[in-house]
């Protein structure tokens, strides 16, 4: 592994409360395959514009005793880790996406968890380059303490123009606003709204939500994976599509979350970006901005989910927790990438494939963690993934809605 530190500037920053709490997450990141070969030298080019332009990406976390989280960059010491890969004269099959490999076992001691990189002098980030004749794959890898979905593939995004283009950078600096206290008053502001009970899930959540997931049944659980092209997402928001007003907002997102719901619930519970919320975070702000938004199905409507309830609580913003709430179980979450995909990073070329990245010795046991919800993202331009963990029989529906739309290909999996 080589080390690209930045130049010249040290600096240190005081992360977040809300930051500070995501260490329990892995390092975050995509594997992104192409048909042509990638430049080595220009890539480790750009990652050195981007590292000088933001220091931050190549400090360390450093936590005192009794103190804040920081992440202290020193030039010429630390830096982002750059990994090159010949993978020589061996086969990768990418034309099978759900069995798509990455191709990369971690020899690197790459941490499990994003907290095990506190007081060590471990990278923040990580780019990986892997290769054979035929195929090209790029990895960024990064620290959950520091970045979110929309960090990242914006951080994605940086590195690929800057590949593509060597005066990027300087054009467009700064490329990220770093100020942590942003999203700790808004959440300050926000929790202040709440009430009292409400404030106490907000408080207890995380606890509940670990002490919930270790007394599970396990063998109750299914875990399925399909494929949804974009013309079957859009045959669900028509299916789904019921609204008075035509002229309503209504996302495709929320008529999928609705099309997901098969039994009455409580609480549903999805992740917002809250960059684009206009509550004074910008849209390129550095570090953790996406909160769980929780709010409750209506009575009338026997506790089913309606996608008008999703847009509502979109616009809105009722209730926003740190950790998904899971008191009585009759919950469902959804998380979609989508949006935060909407950029493909060429790198001087075309993406084929853009995949969940996974060190192929150390598989995720996604069964493990006995959470019911969703989670979808783009794998091509025309091409979606979608995951669903629920409970066996509620797994069952929802096959069976997917088959009818016409959905051929459907992995399931239990415990």
């Amino acid at each position: 592994m080589e080390l690209i530190t930045n130049s010249n500037v040290h600096c240190e920053y005081q992360l977040s409360k809300f930051d500070s709490k995501m260490g329990i997450w892995p390092y975050y990141g995509v594997i992104n395959w192409y048909k042509h070969q990638v430049d080595s030298h220009r890539l480790k080019i750009a990652i050195q514009q981007i590292v000088d332009s933001v220091p931050i990406l190549g400090g360390r976390l450093v936590r005192k005793l009794f103190s804040p989280l920081k992440v202290v960059c020193n030039p010429q010491k630390s830096g982002i880790g750059f990994i090159y890969i010949d993978l020589d004269e061996q086969e990768i099959n990418i034309d099978n996406l759900l069995d798509a490999k990455t191709y990369v076992k971690n020899e690197f001691n790459i941490p499990k968890n994003s907290s095990d990189a506190i007081n060590k002098d471990i990278p923040l980030v990580y780019v990986i380059l892997n290769h054979n004749q035929d195929y090209c794959g790029i990895t960024l890898l990064i620290n959950h303490l520091i970045a979110d979905g929309g960090t990242y593939f914006l951080l994605l995004e940086y590195l690929s123009q800057a590949y593509e283009d060597p005066e990027y950078v300087a054009k467009y600096e700064p490329l990220f606003t770093i100020d942590f206290n942003k999203i700790d008053d808004f959440i300050a502001a926000s929790f202040k709204k709440l009430s009292w009970q409400d404030q106490l899930l907000s408080s207890t959540s995380f606890i509940v939500f670990i002490l919930n997931s270790l007394f599970q049944n396990k063998n109750n659980w299914s875990y399925l994976e399909c494929i949804l092209t974009k013309e079957k997402l859009d045959l669900i928001k028509r299916k789904n599509q019921n609204l008075p007003n035509e002229e309503s907002a209504y996302s495709t997102n929320d008529a999928l979350f609705e099309f997901l719901s098969v039994v009455p619930i409580k609480r549903f519970v999805f992740l917002c970006n809250l960059r684009y919320r206009n509550v004074g975070i910008p849209a390129n702000y550095l570090g953790n901005a996406e909160a769980f938004i929780l709010d409750i199905t209506k009575p009338e409507n026997n506790y089913m989910l309606k996608h008008t309830d999703v847009r509502k609580s979109v616009n809105q913003l009722p209730r926003i927790y740190s950790f998904v709430p899971t008191f009585d179980g009759k919950y469902m979450g959804h998380n979609s990438w989508v949006k935060l995909q909407n950029y493909l990073p060429g790198f001087g070329g075309k993406l084929i494939l853009q995949k969940f990245f996974e060190f192929d010795d150390i598989p995720k046991d996604l069964l493990s963690f006995a959470v019911k919800g969703s989670l979808i993202y783009r794998l091509t331009k025309n091409e979606y993934l979608l995951i669903y963990i629920n409970l066996k029989n509620v797994v069952s529906q929802v096959e069976k809605k997917l088959i009818n739309l016409g959905v051929e290909e459907i992995i399931i999996k239990t415990s």
